[in-house]
């Protein structure tokens, strides 16, 4: 195969089960195709929180939180003195202001909280002299500048909230506010109003949109994103993901229709499947739903509102994300309050962990016990990625097993490495805590996704998820930031 060119797809939410199921049963012809004319790993790692915003930004980077910045959907900021929301529910963006998401979503998290320390796959290709197109993708930053256009009542009610301007790779399609200069699928969806302007944010856009890219060769390397599949599963439950699945993958079909026969556009073009997390059932009972503003009752709290609220004024900051929650104490009085704020977080039935750095290492507690442990050059055990750890206590606490040397942690999947990977980020704040399964935390609206399903955990459910690739020499054992290093390096060696 000589495949010059990349898709690089990734569908929100996939679980490696549902994925199998799929397949296994026909309803997914296309991945099918892809599955069997590649590699594939079923046990591929998210990184932690297992959230869009963090798994996203991982995907495209090849970096761990602590190194790219992103920590969630929702965190408190201290520099700035108020939270920051992607965009977590309805009821959220109304508390907090709506313009004030749209600007933390479209404006800030590429331009300002995205690490300038770390490089984009779309700033990479450029660097290479190669072209990429990101479609419908959270996190696309890149070096051209696109203008944003919405309509006349978008641009009156978040006008206080929307940038003229984003930067992204050459072709850059969001929703329908900002169009690459190949405008496709202008022709399909031009009309204003009503459900078809919603079409340009669906999967049904982004495939239409890949496909016209491929057919002009407009690109050499397309992120291709489907969001439909975490959509519909936070709504049912991931018990509907082969439905969903059924869905995205008549979407695929259509991508892999581009050179005429699916034989065809593999033969010209490499393929690159995964997801950023995966999804575990939300209980439908009311006590299964943990309200952190309620748990802190008793402290001053940091509330979610309009404008700057310091922390300095306050004992803590908690925000909520779904399957984790981020703690923020005040630095100031942090002696006095942090025995009081970890002993209401033990009172709490439904959490499961309780995480925070202490004296160069990391602490993980619950009802298992508590065990520590710190990244070590020689000694102490390896885990499966080879990182090696000194480790000290209760090891039921992160399911770990040790033989010959080697760690594992099954029930929680590369447990140190990916706890040191968001606690060496001071944006995730001073403790953050993972509910037990089947337990959700609200949000800063009181949303919440009881009866149907939910991510961000540690825990093995969350964060397991399917690799696929077509290109020569896919990672053996990947995680989200193993991806944008295997398509980059697919480009290297066609240029050596």
């Amino acid at each position: 195969m000589n495949q010059q060119r990349v898709v690089y797809i990734v569908i929100d939410g996939m679980g490696s089960d549902a994925f199998e199921q799929a397949c296994e049963s026909g309803r997914a012809p296309a991945l099918s195709f892809i599955r069997q004319n590649g590699s594939y790993v079923r046990d591929s790692i998210a990184v932690f929180p297992t959230i869009t915003p963090a798994a996203t930004a991982s995907l495209v980077t090849g970096e761990v939180p602590a190194r790219h910045g992103i920590p969630g959907m929702c965190w408190y900021d201290r520099a700035a003195g108020r939270f920051v929301n992607y965009g977590q529910s309805p009821r959220s963006a109304i508390i907090e202001g709506e313009s004030e998401v749209i600007r933390n979503w479209l404006g800030f998290l590429n331009a300002r909280h995205l690490s300038p320390d770390v490089a984009t796959v779309h700033e990479q290709l450029h660097d290479m002299g190669l072209v990429s197109a990101s479609i419908n993708f959270m996190v696309f930053r890149g070096v051209h500048e696109h203008r944003v256009r919405p309509d006349p009542i978008e641009r009156l009610l978040f006008r206080k909230g929307l940038p003229d301007t984003v930067r992204g790779p050459k072709e850059l399609y969001i929703a329908d506010v900002v169009s690459g200069p190949s405008k496709a699928c202008r022709k399909i969806h031009t009309k204003r109003g009503g459900p078809i302007r919603r079409m340009k944010a669906a999967d049904s856009y982004a495939a239409c949109v890949t496909h016209d890219l491929l057919k002009k060769r407009a690109a050499d390397m397309i992120l291709f994103y489907l969001h439909e599949n975490d959509h519909h599963s936070h709504q049912r439950g991931p018990a509907s993901q082969i439905d969903n699945l059924e869905e995205a993958d008549k979407n695929i079909a259509h991508v892999l229709d581009a050179c005429g026969s699916w034989e065809a556009t593999l033969q010209e073009i490499g393929f690159v499947v995964t997801a950023d997390h995966s999804q575990s059932p939300i209980s439908d009972a009311k006590d299964h739903i943990i309200d952190l503003p309620v748990v802190f009752d008793d402290f001053n709290q940091v509330l979610p509102r309009h404008g700057r609220e310091p922390l300095e004024r306050r004992d803590i900051a908690a925000a909520g994300n779904g399957r984790v929650g981020f703690i923020y104490v005040n630095a100031q009085r942090k002696a006095k309050l942090w025995d009081r704020v970890v002993e209401t977080l033990q009172d709490v039935g439904g959490l499961d962990q309780l995480i925070w750095r202490d004296r160069g290492g990391y602490v993980v507690r619950s009802e298992r016990g508590e065990v520590r442990f710190a990244q070590v050059e020689e000694g102490g055990v390896r885990d499966e990625r080879g990182n090696r750890w000194r480790i000290s206590g209760d090891l039921g606490v992160v399911d770990g097993v040790i033989e010959d040397g080697a760690i594992r942690t099954p029930e929680y999947p590369l447990a140190m490495w990916r706890i040191k990977s968001v606690l060496d980020l001071d944006r995730a704040g001073d403790i953050v805590v993972t509910p037990k399964l089947t337990w959700d935390i609200k949000d800063l609206g009181g949303a919440d996704h009881r009866g149907g399903g939910d991510h961000a955990s540690l825990h093995v459910q969350d964060s397991v998820i399917p690799f696929l690739s077509t290109l020569a020499q896919p990672p053996a054992r990947p995680s989200t930031v193993d991806v944008t290093p295997h398509i980059v390096e697919h480009f290297r060696k066609l240029s050596r």
